[in-house]
């Protein structure tokens, strides 16, 4: 009885406090806004044809002729320097195929793709003219996925981990030397670990609250069934709001600066694990993956989106529980210190 009353006290504190709601449920709310007006057509830009220029009489000509997204014409290579200076022309193919181009670009490495393509087929002694190069050997499984998807994923992921902000205010609040409350909280019978376990609980209970409108918020301005798997994404968020407030917990652990300055601490660390998952763009995310894939393994919020996506757009379970586990590695990492720090701490006066 105790505890509840202590979780219902928690609570209160952060209902009161402007700052909390501000950036666990307005600053979302915010992001889902902005994403939903700023990308609906990221993903409706059609395809146009590729101009493609080749040498008159040249024996390819019949096989990037056949291909529906290539629009080819013959002419000398003068005139075609001419027209791809111009941006009228991507590539031109001449003697034994071979491309030349003014600049780089997709559309210049699709037609070398196509080349490296032809070369191949010719290599292991099928005449290049006979080959099908319109048939599938691979059964397709598309899904109805969209760029700015990640976008969502990765704000999803960042309110995950917003408990921490009632976190750092409860382990702050109670705190001897930081507040007057946690001078009498010193001085009374109420264990520590008691304390710990309201603590977590209320936060728990305040982010997914937060998290559910943000949620529904996502479901009814932007309108693409993000969760094709609903449970399991629910687990991995959940699994991420333990994480959240142990990270919470843990700085609100520092010594000698009040909760604003831990705020802005955990702020920051929310800003750039976020924007290294995806929140500021696809791109950096690619690079990321592409060349420090382990910045992708120790970020929790890389892990979280990552997983969100191939789960509900891929089908795809071999890293779900994986993230899951170690998810919940941070949160008992991050508990563990807490209560071991709150355990041994003492006060010389108070």
């Amino acid at each position: 009885m105790m505890i509840l009353r202590m979780i219902k006290y928690l609570i209160i504190i952060n209902f009161k406090d402007f700052g909390y709601w501000f950036w666990t449920l307005c600053y979302p709310l915010l992001l889902c806004g902005l994403f939903t007006m700023s990308t609906p057509n990221m993903s409706s830009t059609e395809i146009e044809d590729i101009d493609v220029g080749i040498e008159p009489g040249h024996p390819v000509a019949e096989v990037f002729e056949s291909m529906d997204f290539i629009a080819l014409a013959e002419l000398s290579e003068s005139e075609a320097v001419e027209r791809m200076k111009d941006g009228d022309m991507a590539g031109y193919i001449h003697g034994e195929n071979e491309l030349l181009v003014t600049e780089t670009g997709v559309n210049q490495t699709i037609i070398e793709s196509i080349l490296d393509e032809i070369k191949h087929v010719s290599a292991s002694g099928i005449p290049y003219q006979n080959f099908d190069y319109d048939r599938e050997y691979i059964i397709p499984n598309s899904q109805d996925a969209q760029p700015e998807t990640i976008l969502f994923y990765a704000l999803i992921s960042m309110i995950s981990i917003y408990g921490m902000f009632s976190a750092i205010e409860f382990i702050s609040t109670m705190q001897p030397n930081l507040s007057l409350m946690g001078a009498r909280f010193s001085a009374s019978p109420f264990s520590k670990w008691k304390f710990l376990f309201s603590s977590v609980a209320s936060s728990l209970l305040l982010n997914i609250f937060s998290n559910t409108v943000v949620l529904i918020a996502i479901a009814i301005l932007y309108q693409m069934a993000i969760f094709t798997e609903l449970w399991p994404t629910l687990l991995l968020i959940f699994t991420a709001n333990l994480t959240g407030i142990g990270i919470g917990l843990f700085i609100g652990l520092i010594p000698g600066i009040n909760a604003n300055i831990k705020t802005v601490i955990a702020v920051i660390l929310m800003i750039a694990l976020s924007s290294l998952a995806g929140l500021i763009g696809p791109i950096i995310k690619a690079v990321i993956s592409e060349n420090m894939p382990w910045l992708n393994t120790v970020n929790p919020l890389a892990r979280l989106t990552d997983t969100m996506y191939r789960i509900n757009f891929l089908g795809n379970y071999n890293d779900y529980w994986t993230t899951i586990g170690i998810l919940a590695l941070y949160a008992l990492l991050f508990f563990g210190v807490t209560f071991f720090v709150l355990r041994r701490k003492q006060y010389d006066s108070i």
